[in-house]
């Protein structure tokens, strides 16, 4: 059994990029300083020492299949019903052969392969350490970034939710928020590391009665809280690692934020 794997949900059809259409390619093929925003992410997290890729694909599949050839293995998401139905896809692709599932957005190009190292070291650090209080030496049931947004409404990620202990207990996605929750500037940029067993067992609970009617990722976050199980956080090393690209305006955003680490690392 293999350590980890990687799922990089990459079936979205980008309608955002495009005035509210259908895109004439998928947004992860949207090209970020010369390069489809999914070598970026392809590209980091095997740097990140992850070997084992897994990308869920769907709208105009073939552009991202020709594009990554056997670098990775693809599954299908035929139907788009939301983020976790599109973990659910590669079920039979994983389940029982891995023992951890990172997961993310093909559409996340910025994440740093240090801070990614960081989470899997948070993640792993109870099991290294057996007279850990908390864990008993046992890992977390998830382990995930956040972010601070200065203007979250503009990135429009999911709202970070924590109990009285400042315990990581839920999120809910923007669309779904009430007007208190809009204020919240602590955001789920939608990157995990999720004990594999305990996933394949309790994806099935997910329901999609939100105003989407679609089946969220997110809401194993809420599960796993219900279960009395641990979630450990750490925010990403940058406001900018979180950024996603899912308008123009983003996009132009996250070149820039390209450009300039190009020119850092050039001095």
């Amino acid at each position: 059994m293999e350590k980890y794997a990687a799922i990089i949900l990459g079936a979205g059809k980008g309608t955002r990029m495009n005035e509210g259409q259908a895109s004439s390619i998928p947004k992860v093929m949207f090209k970020a300083c010369g390069k489809p925003v999914i070598r970026y992410s392809v590209d980091c997290i095997k740097n990140a020492g992850i070997k084992k890729v897994v990308v869920v694909v769907g709208y105009k599949k073939e552009m991202v299949m020709d594009y990554l050839g056997d670098e990775v293995e693809y599954v299908e998401q035929a139907e788009q019903l939301g983020t976790g139905h599109a973990v659910m896809m590669a079920e039979s692709n994983l389940k029982d052969k891995v023992e951890s599932l990172i997961i993310f957005y093909g559409d996340n190009p910025l994440y740093r392969c240090e801070s990614i190292q960081k989470l899997i070291d948070l993640y792993e650090r109870p099991a290294r350490n057996a007279s850990h209080s908390d864990a008993g030496g046992e890992r977390p049931t998830i382990a995930m970034f956040t972010v601070i947004f200065e203007d979250p409404i503009f990135w429009a990620f999911g709202r970070i939710l924590r109990d009285e202990n400042n315990q990581v207990c839920g999120c809910v996605e923007q669309k779904d928020c009430s007007a208190e929750q809009l204020k919240i500037k602590e955001s789920n940029p939608g990157f995990y590391i999720f004990r594999a067993d305990w996933f394949w067992q309790n994806a099935s609970k997910l329901e999609a009665n939100n105003s989407q009617k679609e089946y969220y990722l997110t809401d194993m976050i809420k599960i796993a809280c219900q279960q009395g199980k641990k979630i450990v956080a750490i925010p990403v090393s940058e406001e900018s690692e979180a950024l996603g690209v899912n308008t123009p305006e983003q996009l132009k955003q996250a070149e820039e934020v390209i450009r300039h680490r190009k020119i850092k690392n050039q001095i």
